[in-house]
């Protein structure tokens, strides 16, 4: 049985707390990116709090923060997605019956109601702001992937 040197052995063990965690953070992108947030969410969740897979990682303070800025990302582009999607139900349920009261009077001169219209705009900000957050989701994901110090 051969000794190892202490400094080797401290050498791999830096080598591998440099790879802890960098495949989910792989997938943390991936997810991320694609707006797969509940995937995101419970990933950074397992890193973040070290449970499972993830319990024998050797993170720094540094790589937990970026995960748990990524998760609260991911939180926020769930809820503004939920939003979004009611938002837009809503807004074209609207825009389906002011066509029919259109069709029923037969008067096309009033053209769509400035309701309607500011809700496309309130639309449009939630997706806008939508993006962003997935931008930013992206950009800390690979924070934690990348920066490891």
């Amino acid at each position: 049985m051969t000794d190892i040197d202490p400094i080797e052995q401290q050498n791999r063990i830096q080598q591998n707390r440099i790879r802890d965690g960098v495949e989910m953070g792989y997938v943390m992108i991936g997810t991320s990116f694609f707006s797969l947030d509940i995937i995101t969410i419970v990933l950074g969740s397992i890193v973040t709090l070290g449970c499972c897979c993830a319990s024998e990682y050797q993170l720094s303070k540094k790589s937990k923060r970026w995960a748990t800025i990524t998760v609260v990302i991911a939180v926020a582009k769930f809820i503004t997605l939920g939003i979004y999607v009611g938002l837009f139900f809503s807004t074209f349920s609207e825009v389906f019956d002011k066509i029919e009261e259109m069709d029923e009077n037969s008067n096309f001169d009033d053209g769509i109601s400035p309701d309607i219209s500011g809700q496309f705009t309130t639309i449009f900000s939630v997706g806008i702001i939508n993006v962003i957050l997935t931008i930013m989701s992206v950009v800390f994901a690979c924070l934690y992937t990348f920066d490891r110090g």
